[in-house]
């Protein structure tokens, strides 16, 4: 019986080490640890790279180690492959309890440690006073670096437009690790390589550009984010004919996107700067609202031009037909016609508003002859 309790005791001991004792040496890596989604931590031996923990569904690491390794040209050691999520259980060959307690195996501390490393970077967070982004930089000691994507502030001081005017840019990077060896241990801050290479971009963008175009809303995005994430392929100073070239194959990192948030006028004269661009800006929409009023008001004068000449023309119409009809009533009655055609005339006339009619001799008389030559000359023509 006591055999029995102290087997059930012991079992409860080993219970308790598991689920309590394992998490808590996982947190302070030792012999585990914890990896977080996206994520990947580095194992040490001494001062030499033992190998890569990464928990990122559907990818996995071309490990050297692991019976999966593609030793093609086209992966290099510690590339990130895609697998696709349903075959996320064929690449974890952990240990059944260590998949259920979401553990890392790290090794046996005198031989192993999880890399610690200084991260400098940006990033934007939301000022809950104002509701607006704000620019954070950090500094900070940390052991995982992201597979995933996350998104980076770089800040461009200084750069100057086409007309020479001070300008400082914030622009968000989509940046994800391809590979966790180079982007660590290439030699260089792979942060540094890619921020000194966005601004390079930032400030040809902006220098080929007036401070009023850059500000505009018909800015095309492409033309500002392609140049960036061409990087990804080939940087300023690598070298033709000596590989790797671009930010993936030196620094195992890739730009997703590149979007520019913010442009600002700086400097010591940027009231001055503002308000001369504001200037500008407004004389701009007043000179286009003038264009557009004289081009209103020269086609109304066209059209009312066009009318005028039309009343003109149908007028005359009308009068030459009244003129006709007078001389038919003339040829057709004699001096009787003669007369109708005065009586005619005389209340054509009186309808003009102020029209005063004075009537002496019949003015219709002596202009009937006239009018019967004319007459004539028409049919003969």
């Amino acid at each position: 019986m006591l055999y029995v309790l102290a087997g059930l005791t012991l079992i409860a001991l080993t219970v308790i080490v598991v689920l309590v004792g394992f998490p808590w040496l996982a947190e302070e890596n030792i012999l585990f640890t914890t990896v977080k989604e996206g994520t990947v931590k580095t194992v040490m031996h001494g001062n030499s790279v033992h190998k890569f923990l990464m928990s990122f569904a559907g990818y996995h690491l071309n490990d050297p180690s692991k019976s999966w390794y593609d030793r093609s040209h086209d992966y290099a050691d510690w590339e990130v492959i895609h697998h696709g999520a349903q075959n996320d259980d064929r690449y974890d060959d952990r240990l059944g309890l260590l998949k259920y307690l979401g553990l890392y195996w790290v090794g046996w501390p005198w031989r192993a440690n999880v890399y610690v490393y200084k991260f400098d970077w940006n990033e934007t967070e939301t000022d809950t006073e104002t509701g607006k982004d704000k620019v954070r930089s950090r500094s900070e000691l940390t052991d995982f670096i992201f597979i995933s994507d996350f998104t980076y502030a770089v800040i461009t001081d200084a750069a100057e437009t086409s007309e020479g005017l001070p300008t400082d840019e914030l622009t968000l990077v989509t940046a994800a690790i391809r590979n966790p060896y180079r982007a660590l241990f290439s030699g260089e801050d792979w942060m540094r390589r890619v921020t000194a290479a966005v601004n390079r971009r930032v400030r040809s963008y902006v220098g080929s550009k007036q401070y009023i175009q850059l500000i505009s809303e018909n800015a095309n995005p492409q033309e500002f984010s392609a140049p960036i994430i061409e990087l990804n392929d080939t940087l300023p100073d690598d070298v033709p004919g000596r590989l790797p070239h671009g930010l993936e194959k030196r620094y195992g990192v890739v730009i997703r996107t590149a979007d520019l948030q913010t442009i600002e006028l700086t400097g010591t004269a940027k009231d001055k700067h503002q308000a001369a661009a504001t200037a500008k800006y407004t004389a701009e929409r007043e000179a286009e609202a003038k264009r557009a009023a004289a081009d209103a008001t020269a086609y109304t004068t066209t059209v009312e031009g066009t009318a005028k000449a039309n009343v003109i023309e149908i007028t005359g119409d009308k009068q030459a037909a009244a003129l006709r009809a007078r001389l038919i009533a003339i040829e057709k009655h004699g001096e009787t016609g003669v007369a109708l055609a005065g009586f005619d005339a005389i209340q054509e006339a009186s309808r003009n508003a102020g029209s005063q009619i004075i009537w002496a001799n019949n003015p219709i008389v002596g202009l009937a002859g006239l009018l019967k030559s004319e007459k004539k000359k028409e049919d003969e023509e």
